[in-house]
């Protein structure tokens, strides 16, 4: 069975990402980056920018970075830069897994959605906590299998499907946060009903 990245969704499917997909997503992650702290002059990283739903809530002072495997996605978030004259925005392929960036390079790295996709979820995450500055801020959106060992059984049982969708139900958030440099400052879900986290951490000194 193909790996939740191998997903169509990521390739062929490209296309129809932002009116299938992002509309489920793009309320979230806008509502955590316009609420972080960003000043002038930062520098940061989003990891798996895909077809640039979450660009336009960047401040133009924030010089962003953003990095996708997928040539079809990241085709589309060019093109909404270049739309839009977002000069403050620079797109890259590259691996989640290995970051093609200098150790402590950003004040911010940010994933949205991605943690669950990738074969090395733990590794991404280590990955993204080198390239951030001591003291910076790691900003991670996903959905995450549910403590509750009964939710927890049924995600599993669906886990073949949603990896044919293109992201697997069996990833937990101890899996990637236990035993990193990291304070975590928040680990919440949007609501009481949601699957969707927002975990914001420090990186340690």
């Amino acid at each position: 069975m193909a790996e939740p990245h191998e997903s169509r969704v990521y390739s062929d499917l490209a296309y129809l990402y932002d009116h299938v997909f992002g509309r489920a997503f793009v309320d979230h992650e806008h509502e955590v980056i316009e609420e972080l702290g960003f000043r002038p002059g930062q520098r940061a990283l989003e990891v798996g920018v895909g077809t640039g739903i979450s660009l336009d809530a960047y401040p133009p002072y924030l010089h962003v970075t953003g990095i996708d495997p997928s040539s079809s996605m990241l085709g589309h978030a060019v093109s909404k830069t270049r739309e839009n004259n977002w000069g403050h925005i620079e797109l890259h392929s590259g691996d989640a897994q290995a970051l093609e960036f200098a150790d402590n390079s950003f004040d911010w790295v940010l994933t949205f959605h991605v943690m669950t996709v990738v074969p090395d979820p733990r590794r991404m995450m280590s990955e993204m906590i080198r390239v951030c500055k001591p003291g910076g801020r790691i900003v991670v959106i996903s959905h995450f299998a549910s403590p509750n060992p009964l939710l927890y059984f049924f995600g599993r049982i669906i886990n073949p499907l949603t990896k044919m969708l293109g992201w697997t139900t069996r990833l937990r958030a101890r899996d990637v946060l236990d035993g990193q440099p990291i304070a975590v400052e928040r680990n919440r879900r949007f609501s009481t009903l949601s699957v969707h986290y927002c975990i914001i951490a420090r990186k340690e000194a």
